[in-house]
């Protein structure tokens, strides 16, 4: 709600009658009249406005919030120098769940947190199992294995696992949009894994393994969207969020715990906590606090346009960051992919809505 505007609202002065002429009172020598004042004080507040207005922009936050997740992989896989990928994924857990539990406790819904861990158990501890434990395990996995170009591009591939499975599903005819999309792009996808030799996968190619898991991060990313999208609707959606994380985090504490890099993670430098930091709280936290503000006042589909770009920015990155080399089939295929979510996206547009656009659909 903006707040209403006062300054052009001129109060009559004591025994003036509505409708009567009033005198303006002499200006002090030197100083300009009255209503110059006011003109100069708006022209002042203007500047301001509209500076906020720019910073406070929807469109400003989801560019920021889309290259940050596309950081995402190239800073993780800076860390991964220094960390075992256990480590990377328990950091960014609870990084990410301390964050958005900060974001609740300025808006005072911590008790969210509470309602819903104590009215839907089930229901957090599958989302959990789904999200930080499968998907963000299986992607901040896969790239300690994969390219953190290829990682990133294979990890954002869940709508149109999201789209496979309403083919699935719909007992009506599938919109042949929906069918073309999906063909693009897994059709980029085999461009992605087989490269200039198909029979290098596995040898000098990319890691079979790594491969496996980023696409089981992105499937089971899938599968997230759909539930996470019936559960949110239910509830306060950063507070699903923080419950789930409590059941998706716990099995990564006990891993680490048992095999003792819970303990070797207080030795790490200070230079690696930042790279952690930053994959939690700046990579994952504030960018889904971001990117849930912005479907607040905008469109599902203006909002999931901007996912799209993702990619990209983890190549850049990469380049920068790595020094990885960008290759024809990682170019040719990484537009096969977004091209194939795309079109998925824009068929289910005016049919039947997609299942999970107004969620967080990426988890970078």
């Amino acid at each position: 709600m903006q707040s209403q505007d006062t300054s052009s609202e001129v109060t009559p002065p004591a025994g003036s009658h509505h409708g009567e002429s009033t005198r303006e009172a002499p200006s002090p020598a030197g100083s300009p009249p009255l209503g110059a004042s006011l003109v100069e004080s708006r022209r002042a507040v203007g500047p301001r406005r509209q500076l906020y207005r720019t910073f406070a922009s929807p469109y400003l936050a989801l560019i920021a919030t889309t290259a940050i997740w596309g950081s995402l992989h190239p800073v993780g896989k800076l860390a991964l120098r220094d960390v075992q990928a256990i480590q990377l994924v328990l950091a960014r857990v609870v990084f990410a769940s301390l964050t958005l539990l900060a974001i609740l406790a300025i808006q005072g819904r911590v008790s969210d947190v509470r309602l819903e861990l104590r009215s839907r158990p089930r229901e957090m501890a599958l989302l959990g199992f789904l999200s930080f434990f499968s998907s963000s395990g299986a992607s901040m996995i896969a790239l300690s294995f994969l390219p953190a170009s290829v990682s990133s591009l294979l990890s954002n591939m869940s709508p149109l696992f999201v789209a496979l499975g309403m083919i699935a599903m719909e007992r009506r005819r599938t919109h042949p949009g929906i069918v073309i999309g999906v063909l693009v792009g897994f059709i980029g996808l085999g461009i992605v894994v087989l490269g200039d030799n198909p029979t290098s996968v596995g040898g000098g190619g990319l890691n079979l393994l790594g491969v496996g898991l980023a696409i089981l991060g992105s499937l089971a990313w899938a599968a997230y969207i759909v539930l996470g999208h019936r559960a949110m609707a239910k509830g306060n959606p950063l507070a699903v969020v923080v419950a789930s994380s409590v059941f998706g985090g716990i099995p990564w504490v006990l891993v680490s715990l048992a095999n003792g890099e819970l303990l070797q993670m207080f030795r790490l430098p200070l230079p690696v906590w930042g790279l952690l930091f930053y994959t939690g709280v700046v990579g994952t936290g504030l960018t889904y606090g971001l990117w849930t503000a912005a479907l607040t006042r905008l469109s599902a589909a203006s909002v999931a346009v901007f996912q799209y770009a993702i990619p990209f920015f983890a190549v850049i990155l990469s380049v920068l960051l790595l020094g990885e080399h960008v290759t024809v089939p990682l170019v040719v295929g990484g537009l096969g992919i977004v091209a194939g979510i795309a079109i998925t996206q824009r068929a289910s547009r005016g049919r039947s809505r997609l299942p999970g656009r107004d969620a967080a659909s990426s988890h970078a």
